[in-house]
């Protein structure tokens, strides 16, 4: 008899689920954004938003939280109702925030249910025309003759910039100065001008200064190359092959979403990433449309918050 009532509530669970997606969405669906209005997670839910309106049958709002480096919206998240009524467009930062902020108390793999990932990035190691290196070889052979001669600029201690210029420090085994800045546009500007000599962008912020010929790239941080800089190699091509760090934006559900809901959001993302527009507007910023299932997301996660752990730790760098 008790394998019977077990049996017997599994089949209404399942019949309520089941349910429950056909009748999903019942109201206006809200992507929560944690930065500020322009960044790529917020660019890319305002692009996806109205397409996914059309195939959900209810608005989709893209509502943007900022505050403690994007705790703040993230933590909103993860303890809204798991209704799928309320998401996360995010970064592959999210994989980062539990080692460098107390404030962050969700871990991006268990509180959160994955959707797609939606589309990746590029990571340009950008180096002033001054510099007489005209690729990464030539780069590292001048850092090796003046230990701490040279210097690269980033947004601050515990950004992503940061943490991966140390990591490529210590692989190659080069000196290079920090140079903390508050924000990107006094560290571009200075870049330009020779103040620092490199400096790690987002490949759309460095393309059009490259085409100025005011920037140089020598390398990109990406799973393969750029088809907007085809000719710039990866790192792992230049032998360093323990960068698997290419930047990602994805969309998240609060832990404990019913499956045939995430599997409608997923649909519904798919079919707006289907748009030509969008993707060509995703390729202007210099981003490449990657619909991932939730599993795929789900070890990206998993992957990328290993990485970040080892790499945070071996910096010495404690969370604020």
């Amino acid at each position: 008899m008790t394998l019977l009532r077990i049996m017997l509530t599994a089949a209404l669970a399942a019949l309520a689920a089941g349910a429950g997606a056909q009748t999903f969405p019942t109201r206006p669906v809200t992507v929560v954004v944690p930065y500020t209005p322009g960044a790529g997670g917020d660019f890319i839910a305002r692009k996806l938003a109205p397409e996914m309106a059309r195939v959900l049958g209810q608005p989709v709002v893209v509502e943007n939280r900022v505050g403690a480096s994007g705790t703040i919206g993230t933590s909103g998240v993860a303890k809204a109702p798991p209704d799928g009524h309320t998401l996360l467009s995010t970064a592959d930062t999210i994989t980062m925030l539990p080692y460098l902020y107390k404030s962050a108390t969700f871990s991006p793999s268990k509180d959160f249910a994955p959707v797609a990932m939606v589309a990746t990035g590029t990571w340009a190691l950008a180096v002033t025309p001054s510099l007489p290196a005209q690729s990464l070889a030539e780069l590292v052979e001048l850092a090796k003759k003046r230990p701490g001669g040279l210097s690269y600029a980033s947004p601050g201690l515990g950004t992503p910039h940061y943490f991966l210029m140390e990591l490529f420090k210590q692989t190659a085994r080069i000196d290079m100065l920090h140079v903390p800045y508050k924000g990107m546009s006094g560290l571009v500007t200075d870049l330009i001008g020779g103040q620092v000599q490199a400096a790690l962008l987002s490949l759309n912020v460095a393309l059009p200064h490259v085409a100025a010929g005011k920037l140089r790239l020598v390398a990109v941080i990406a799973d393969h190359r750029s088809p907007l800089a085809p000719s710039v190699p990866t790192l792992q091509e230049a032998g360093y092959a323990n960068f698997p760090f290419a930047p990602w934006i994805g969309l998240l559900a609060p832990a404990g979403t019913p499956r045939p809901v995430i599997e409608r959001l997923h649909r519904a993302v798919g079919q707006a990433l289907a748009s030509a527009e969008i993707r060509e507007s995703l390729h202007q910023q210099g981003l490449e449309v990657a619909l991932s299932s939730p599993e795929e997301l789900g070890t990206r996660i998993r992957a990328d918050m290993e990485r970040w752990k080892d790499l945070v730790e071996r910096s010495g760098v404690e969370p604020e």
